[in-house]
């Protein structure tokens, strides 16, 4: 299963949302890859080096090196999971993306549950080429209305590239409208909402520990939409889907 975390304005937490649903994955976590053209983030949030990594990876895609699978080029977070990290540099992680979006299904079988961090989807992003092979698209947002302006001109064309169906919004923080109005608006579900919580995002973003993380607000929310995803059917916030 391959599910896309990204979103298309701003910096609104996708990565922070990746990462906790790939921690909180149910049973085991989930394989969390890097897919992030702009540059990746784990390396430098928990110390780690950049190699190997995505760049690596890509490297061996080129001539048909990576049928092994990942093992060779993942490395390990205190959160329990296993990462494949991005490159920091935007020239080198563009690249490997490319490399890795010509082969998504490839990407796709790297573990049995992929977790992959595509930062923003901009016009012409590498990512679109994982975005056609995705079982899930998690779009995240802010509730504010330019964000929702914005993700309002993208959807048509995100929609008409994900699978039927695989689109929802994880909305995050407070928002002057109700889950039932942003879906009626854009037309979509939205799959989560998650909270402005600074001891969940600290131990997300590398600046705090403490295994009872996972009992914070925002943990909880990410355990419930990565639940619903891997139980193979839409997560709950889809009953409010409206079709335009």
């Amino acid at each position: 299963m391959l599910v896309m975390v990204a979103s298309v304005s701003g910096a609104p937490g996708a990565s922070t949302a990746a990462l906790g649903m790939a921690a909180l994955w149910p049973e085991r976590p989930a394989l969390l890859v890097e897919a992030d053209p702009g540059g990746g983030v784990v390396a430098a949030r928990f110390g780690l080096a950049q190699e190997p990594g995505l760049a690596s990876l890509a490297a061996a895609a080129r001539h048909g090196g990576h049928a092994g699978g990942a093992a060779p080029y993942v490395q390990q977070v205190p959160l329990g999971l296993h990462v494949l990290v991005g490159p920091g540099a935007a020239e080198t992680a563009a690249g490997a993306v490319s490399v890795l979006a010509g082969q998504a299904d490839a990407v796709a079988r790297l573990a049995p549950v992929v977790v992959a961090d595509a930062g923003r989807l901009y016009a012409n992003s590498p990512t679109w080429g994982l975005l056609r092979s995705a079982d899930a698209v998690v779009l995240v947002t802010s509730g504010s209305t330019e964000y929702l302006d914005h993700l309002d001109t993208r959807l048509p064309a995100l929609r008409a590239a994900a699978r039927s169906g695989g689109v929802g919004l994880a909305v995050c923080g407070r928002s002057a409208y109700a889950p039932a109005e942003i879906s009626g608006r854009l037309g979509v579900p939205v799959w989560a909402q998650l909270p402005t919580d600074r001891w969940g995002a600290g131990v997300l973003a590398g600046r705090m520990t403490g295994r009872a993380w996972t009992r914070t607000r925002l943990a909880q929310a990410l355990r419930a939409l990565a639940a619903s995803l891997a139980a193979g059917g839409q997560p709950a916030g889809a009953a409010l889907e409206v079709v335009r």
